[in-house]
């Protein structure tokens, strides 16, 4: 039998027949982007075939290069980053992106060796300096052979204020409503979009090729915490986050011509399939349905309720030809400095013993973050962290899980 072997796992583990790949994308072989460029169709075609294949899951984490919490020197920006005792958070800034300077740090390669699959960023608040070197950091990812995933917090366009409500001292009423097509403030937030399309029209590798990467607007949106969330203080409708993320796709890939994208949906937590879907925006708007789940403390919520998610997200994007990943997921509360073997049995287990819960592309771990005065929001284990054998021998080294060096075929 002729087969096609994408160079996945640590000894071409994965060798699946062109058969194989061939029946996997039978209802929906192409993005929903009807004029993807050549590489997002193939990127969009490997997270399927990967989506589908239980014995393998890509691990992603946020802001890898970015931030991190060990081994600061500089020129990274390290003042007022040390914790705990004399460990160096740090910081990649502006002047080392300008000057070519490499992305040495990372806290996941300090651990495993190697970058993660998935690299995580945030568009933000599209300030000068730091598009640059998130620009720049993406770009390096990309030649490595990562894929690229960005959010975006934005502030929110009506009040000026955070995108947490709660921290938002202005008007949040009918905010959705007020950003739509016909909204008080829609050219404000079209600004916005517009600043994401010329940015993605501009993202090229070195070759001049655009480089395909997954958005993923609106994150956990079936929450009350975002202002673009269902909450007392902005009345939105889920029929108004559905109409915001359909405008989202609209404008950027049929308004503004952007042909190098997926797009994901990720609500927060879901109690049942209709509560994921009651903000779900429809077929013609996604790729990858994705869901943020964290666990509070050790069991609360309790790991069956992890395993029921992914089930029912798996069946949800399954019965669409979608590609299902868990987008965020971690303990709270830098849990894992005293939960060392979470990504294990939190996790991992949870995979392993599920073959349904399994057949997603990745999960995704939110950022390390040293704030200064000693402290730090970690997510997984930094070298020298007391969770970091646990993490390396039992996580990293596991067969299923796939890192940077695994997945040099998913753009081939």
């Amino acid at each position: 039998m002729i087969t096609t072997q994408l160079t996945i796992g640590r000894m071409n583990l994965w060798n699946i027949p062109v058969i194989a790949l061939v029946v996997l994308a039978t209802t929906q072989s192409e993005p929903i982007d009807q004029h993807a460029t050549t590489e997002t169709k193939i990127l969009y075609k490997n997270l399927k075939a990967l989506a589908r294949n239980s014995s393998k899951v890509m691990f992603g984490h946020h802001a890898d290069t970015t931030l991190g919490a060990e081994g600061g020197h500089p020129p990274y920006l390290v003042q007022t980053l040390t914790h705990d005792g004399n460990v160096q958070g740090y910081i990649f800034g502006e002047k080392q992106a300008l000057s070519g300077y490499p992305d040495e740090l990372s806290d996941t390669k300090g651990v495993t060796g190697q970058y993660p699959a998935v690299s995580s960023f945030d568009f933000s608040q599209f300030l000068d300096d730091q598009t640059v070197t998130k620009t720049y950091l993406a770009k390096l990812a990309y030649a490595r052979g990562q894929v690229i995933t960005f959010s975006q917090h934005l502030n929110n366009p009506v009040t000026g204020g955070s995108p947490w409500v709660k921290k938002d001292t202005g008007d949040v009423l009918h905010t959705v409503k007020r950003i739509l097509p016909g909204g008080d403030h829609n050219q404000k937030y079209k600004q916005n979009l517009d600043k994401i399309a010329d940015w993605a029209l501009n993202f090229t590798d070195s070759r001049g090729k655009l480089i395909p990467f997954i958005f993923r607007p609106l994150h956990e949106l079936n929450g009350g915490w975002f202002w673009w969330g269902l909450s007392k203080q902005t009345q939105n409708t889920a029929d108004d986050l559905k109409d915001l993320y359909k405008y989202i796709v609209t404008y950027l890939r049929d308004t503004r011509g952007v042909h190098n994208i997926l797009y994901c949906i990720s609500p927060d937590k879901f109690k049942t399939k209709d509560d994921y879907l009651k903000v779900y925006p429809g077929d013609d708007f996604v790729d990858i349905m994705g869901t943020d789940f964290y666990y509070m403390h050790p069991n609360q919520p309790p790991v069956s309720d992890l395993k029921r998610t992914l089930d029912d997200l798996v069946d949800m994007a399954e019965a669409r030809d979608k590609i299902p990943a868990l987008t965020e997921t971690g303990i709270m509360q830098n849990g894992i400095d005293y939960l060392h073997n979470f990504w294990n049995d939190h996790i991992l287990d949870i995979l392993k013993t599920d073959s349904k819960a399994a057949r997603i592309a990745y999960v995704l771990a939110w950022a390390n973050h040293c704030f200064g005065n000693h402290k730090c929001q970690l997510w997984i284990p930094y070298k020298g962290h007391p969770a970091e054998a646990d993490f390396r021998n039992n996580f990293f080294n596991d067969p299923m899980t796939l890192f940077a060096n695994q997945i040099s075929g998913i753009y081939n």
